[in-house]
């Protein structure tokens, strides 16, 4: 579907950005339009969140899942979105490397699936409304590592 890649760069070491990736409920609080976070039955993180995007209005949950970690050089992180008629499934790898300036995260997203009122949008709408939306959650990770 759609993909997306980038490079962010951070002051901090690699061991600090990594913990920071694999921390759940750090990630949560980073997700642009973050309304609220809550445990579901399984432990895992149900993060509501209103996207501000001009093609749709209203609410996702979003779930979460770290996998596929190799500490502290990779990890992958897949993104569940479910709203009212509608659904998208996005799979974010990132990987890091240290320099003498901090730690190098180069990423890859893709959009894996689209359901119901999202599917009818078009390809080029999503990738924007999803550049918008990582740069955003970029922004807000490095904010809340202060």
């Amino acid at each position: 579907m759609s993909q997306l890649t980038g490079e962010e760069h951070f002051s901090q070491a690699q061991t600090e950005i990594w913990a920071r990736l694999t921390d759940a409920e750090f990630l949560a609080e980073c997700l642009p339009g973050l309304e609220s976070v809550e445990r579901d039955e399984s432990g895992r993180l149900l993060c509501h969140v209103r996207p501000g995007l001009s093609f749709f209005k209203g609410n996702f949950k979003v779930t979460l899942d770290i996998v596929d970690e190799q500490v502290p050089e990779s990890v992958r992180i897949r993104v569940y979105s479910k709203g009212i008629g509608s659904s998208a499934d996005v799979e974010t790898k990132v990987e890091l490397s240290a320099d003498d300036k901090g730690t190098l995260l180069s990423w890859n997203a893709e959009v894996t699936q689209l359901g119901g009122l999202l599917k009818p949008i078009s390809r080029g709408l999503i990738a924007a409304a999803a550049r918008k939306v990582i740069a955003d959650g970029w922004t807000r990770f490095r904010n809340r590592l202060g």
